[in-house]
C-alpha cells in the first residue's frame, strides 16, 4: 500500500496541534512557585519553544495552501513495516516498565527485538539480561536514581 504525504501540510497540522495542546496543558502540570523570587518563570523556556513551534506550523501550513510549495513523499507500507513495529514495540516497553518493572520490561522487550533483528546467539540474550540488571543495580544503587522495580524485586 503506497500513498503520497504532503509533509509541509501533515507535520505542521501534527505539530500545531501538539503545541497548542501543550500550551493548554502546560499551566497545569508546571506550576508557578507560591513566592516570587524575581526569577523568571519555570514556564517561560517551555512557554516560547511551543510558541516558536505553533508559529513555524502555520508558517507550514500556509506554505501548502497558499503558495502551494509542497513536498510529497511517498509512503510505502512494506518498507516502513519494520520501522513502525520497533516503534510499538518502544511503546509497549514504555508501558511494561510502568507495570512489572525496568527490569522484566527490558529482558521481554529487547529479546523481542532482538529476535526480530536475527539474533540467534545465545550470549547476546545473556549479556542482554545482565546488562538490565546491571543498569537497575547502578542507577539505583550508585546513581540514587529509582527505577520502576516491579512486584519482583522489591516494588
Amino acid at each position: 500500500m503506497k500513498f503520497k504525504i504532503r509533509t509541509n501540510l501533515v507535520s505542521g497540522i501534527i505539530m500545531g496541534l501538539f503545541s497548542g495542546f501543550m500550551l493548554i496543558v502546560m499551566p497545569k502540570q508546571v506550576r508557578v512557585p507560591a513566592y516570587d523570587s524575581g526569577a523568571p518563570s519555570p514556564r517561560i523556556i517551555p512557554g516560547i519553544c511551543l510558541v516558536v513551534i505553533l508559529l513555524c506550523s502555520i508558517i507550514l501550513i500556509i506554505q501548502s495552501l497558499v503558495f502551494k510549495k509542497e513536498k510529497y513523499v511517498v509512503f510505502d507500507w512494506e518498507n516502513e513495516k519494520p520501522a513502525i513495529l520497533l516503534i510499538a514495540l518502544m511503546c509497549l516497553y514504555v508501558f511494561l516498565i510502568i507495570k512489572i518493572g525496568f527490569i522484566l520490561a527490558s529482558a521481554i522487550i529487547f529479546i523481542i527485538v532482538l529476535f526480530y533483528c536475527g539474533e540467534r546467539k545465545p550470549f547476546i540474550y545473556i549479556f542482554t539480561i545482565a546488562l538490565a540488571v546491571g543498569i537497575y543495580f547502578l542507577f539505583s544503587r550508585v546513581f540514587h536514581v529509582s527505577l520502576p522495580a516491579g512486584p519482583f524485586f522489591g516494588g
